[in-house]
């Protein structure tokens, strides 16, 4: 004997998805999808943030989460990270006696050693990676060892250790 079965496709609601916990054969339950990103949210909130501005100086303030304010951060630390991290480039890229950056081929060549600058925990580490991938890189250890003694405060500011 032949046993028949009834489909029942269920049109989901955009933006929601099946509640399986608190769903039944009988009463399909929707919930929101949960989404982290930002976009999703455009004008429906407002957060307090830091931004840089045109003079390079961190600015704070409320801001309402259009496309517009993807550039503030949520701390003040935050941005002076940022900050750091934009003049260490601009040294790093520009000061011949640094070495110049790091190059991505020379990040895949793993026979190729890179000292680096980072943080562990609260303090400072200098370490030698070949694989591991670091911002503040460096050819030589020598390099690495003046540029911290010359900007030793952008570092900190960078890694956000006080």
């Amino acid at each position: 004997m032949e046993v028949k079965t009834k489909e029942i496709k269920i049109d989901i609601p955009e933006g929601y998805e099946i509640d399986k916990k608190n769903s039944t054969f009988e009463c399909i339950k929707f919930k929101p999808i949960k989404t982290s990103k930002f976009s999703n949210y455009d004008g429906k909130f407002t957060f307090y943030g830091f931004f840089i501005n045109n003079d390079s100086r961190i600015v704070g303030g409320e801001y309402l989460n259009y496309h517009t304010a993807r550039n503030i951060f949520a701390t003040e630390k935050q941005a002076k990270s940022a900050l750091a991290m934009a003049q260490i480039s601009q040294i790093m890229a520009n000061d011949e006696r640094f070495g110049g950056v790091v190059t991505d081929d020379e990040w895949y060549d793993s026979s190729i050693c890179k000292y680096s600058i980072s943080r562990e925990r609260t303090h400072l580490k200098f370490v030698m990676y070949q694989n591991l991938y670091e911002f503040l890189a460096f050819h030589t250890e020598e390099q690495r060892d003046l540029f911290f003694k010359e900007n030793e405060q952008l570092v900190k500011d960078y890694l956000m250790i006080e």
